[in-house]
């Protein structure tokens, strides 16, 4: 069963063959976000591994507990962001922390 990770790769694939214009506007847009932005690479991951967990997207939390690890997030770091969305979103988004771990698991082996 492929991983996560591996999972959003492939979808991302396949919107950029079945419809480039859309997947390269939204790639464009996530770009501009950033660039330029106030908000330092490690903390955005940070913040986006909560919106992922506030999302319930196994898929999202892969990937960004991955860029957060190669921006200089800590393991403690990354739980922490994962507890903030807990604390915002509850016992279900608790649920979700499992996926942190998992990934942390791979990564911190």
């Amino acid at each position: 069963m492929p991983e996560p990770a591996e999972k959003a790769t492939e979808l991302f694939r396949q919107m950029n063959k079945n419809r480039r214009n859309v997947f390269k506007a939204y790639q464009g847009f996530t770009a501009a976000i950033k660039q330029g932005s106030a908000i330092e690479d490690k903390y955005q991951s940070l913040i986006l591994i909560a919106c992922s967990i506030l999302s319930q997207c196994d898929m999202c939390i892969s990937l960004h507990v991955q860029n957060a690890v190669t921006c200089g997030a800590t393991k403690d770091e990354i739980i922490d962001a994962g507890l903030l969305a807990v604390a915002m979103g509850g016992s279900p988004k608790m649920m979700y922390m499992r996926y942190v771990y998992e990934e942390l698991d791979k990564l911190y082996e």
